[in-house]
């Protein structure tokens, strides 16, 4: 005998944190929970049975009408949109409900209170724009609360004389960081130095950063200056520190105490005044440890730290970066592109990005380069984005015909809605499962072990 869960649906939905509408195929409402009577500011009594348009402004009818057509025809999965009702945020999602066999049952529509997230985002901004981040910060994108630290810190460090050790993984934008502190500091007026370390051989490494006389060795038919000295006045930036040989590493040691230079082949101390900015994406205590890497050398260098921090703790700023890249490259190659489709955003936003923002912008150059529309699809982004994202969490649709088959059983119900509950949470957090798990009141392994579930569905 089978159970009436009719009910127990109800109870579910009417439990439910975010606001549940759901509309028939005709547009007409047929449920609201509590949830989103509180959202809206309604009563579900006077609404059930009139026109979803009825909770809508009218200003938004035509754009409501379309979205409606388009979740019945198939042409459009999904969609979300932000909306401020009085001084609150919400997210409201719309999903196509269908039967089993396809055929359109109406659609659910699921509003999430952001208020917070997005008061955050825009102090953010505001933050931003009052630091005057603008001018200073040529080639930075996002504003997410890792990078304002960064930006908050380069600000503050800019304007001294003082030593920064800029640490981070490859591809995080440490030049970027060294190139902005240059630009607020007093010595801008002279070009920054660059000197890739690690780029380098060593037996190179001396006289390039600290010249050489002449007849200091054979070839040395005249004296030249070293970086150090062409930095004179200005900053050099020494890119992947950690690969500077020893004796390169006692030589810098005291242009940073007695701010002397000797060239290679002389004795004659040249006094140079040159700020230094270090960058390395390896360990440098680790390297101490090791005997790799001078101790003293680094408590000089270690006087304002920046971490760059890599794109997985920033996911906020994904879609500002691409956005950004899509430009750039969609000029230099002429091409129509402008903007990315629901799929390759999904794919873009669940990527771990081992090789940061410069592996973002490979692959929307990639992208670009392949796109034949207005729009950069998933086929057209590299490989491994879509590798990657087969073994995170899917999007799941709400069971068909749960609200309107009052037969289907619990146990399948309470799977579709944990599963829904799962993906809204991921998608909520850009793929970050910790905080999807945080957000779902559970633990980080039940969060894992239920979508090895759900991949397996």
């Amino acid at each position: 005998m089978r159970t009436d869960t009719g009910p127990i649906y109800k109870s579910i939905l009417e439990s439910m944190g975010e606001g549940i509408i759901f509309a028939d195929a005709d547009g007409i409402l047929t449920f609201i929970n509590s949830t989103a009577e509180k959202i809206r500011g309604i009563s579900a009594t006077d609404y059930i049975g009139r026109s979803i348009l009825s909770i809508h402004s009218p200003a938004s009818a035509e754009r409501i009408c379309k979205l409606l057509s388009s979740l019945k025809d198939g042409s459009t999965l999904q969609t979300r949109r932000v909306i401020k009702v009085m001084e609150a945020y919400f997210e409201n999602s719309y999903y196509p409900i269908r039967q089993p066999d396809g055929s359109y049952l109406g659609t659910l529509l699921v509003s999430r209170d952001i208020t917070e997230r997005q008061r955050l985002k825009e102090e953010n901004e505001t933050l931003r724009e009052n630091m005057n981040l603008g001018a200073l910060f040529d080639g930075f994108v996002g504003a997410s609360t890792a990078m304002l630290k960064v930006f908050r810190t380069i600000n503050v460090a800019a304007p001294l004389n003082s030593t920064v050790l800029i640490t981070g993984e490859s591809g995080t934008g440490k030049e970027l960081v060294a190139a902005a502190i240059h630009k607020g500091s007093k010595r801008n007026l002279k070009r920054m130095v660059t000197v890739n370390c690690a780029a380098l051989p060593e037996n190179l490494v001396e006289s390039e950063l600290f010249g050489y006389g002449r007849g200091a060795f054979t070839g040395a038919i005249a004296s030249h200056r070293g970086k150090f000295e062409q930095a004179d006045g200005s900053t050099i930036f020494l890119d992947e520190i950690g690969d500077l040989p020893a004796n390169a590493q006692a030589k810098l040691l005291r242009v940073l105490q007695d701010k002397v230079v000797v060239r290679l082949g002389s004795e004659k101390s040249i006094t140079v005044d040159v700020r230094i900015i270090a960058a390395t994406n390896q360990d440098i205590k680790k390297l101490v440890a090791q005997g790799r890497f001078r101790e003293d050398l680094f408590y000089r260098l270690n006087v304002i730290t920046i971490n760059a921090p890599p794109l997985r703790e920033r996911r906020e700023d994904i879609l500002p970066l691409a956005a950004f890249f899509i430009n750039k490259f969609a000029k230099s190659m002429s091409k129509p592109v402008a903007g990315i489709s629901e799929g390759a955003r999904t794919l873009l936003l669940s990527h771990d990005y081992p090789g940061n923002v410069r592996e973002l912008e490979n692959a929307i150059e990639r992208s670009i380069a392949l796109s034949s529309g207005t729009e950069i699809h998933p086929q057209d982004l590299p490989v491994d984005f879509v590798a990657a994202n087969n073994n995170d969490a899917r999007h799941v649709s709400p069971p068909a015909g749960f609200l309107e088959n009052e037969t289907y059983d619990l146990h399948h119900a309470r799977d579709g809605f944990e599963r829904q509950a799962i993906m809204d949470a991921l998608a909520q957090t850009n793929g970050r499962r910790a905080e999807a798990a945080k957000l779902l009141n559970i633990s980080r392994k039940t969060l894992w072990l239920k979508l090895k579930t759900v991949e397996e569905m």
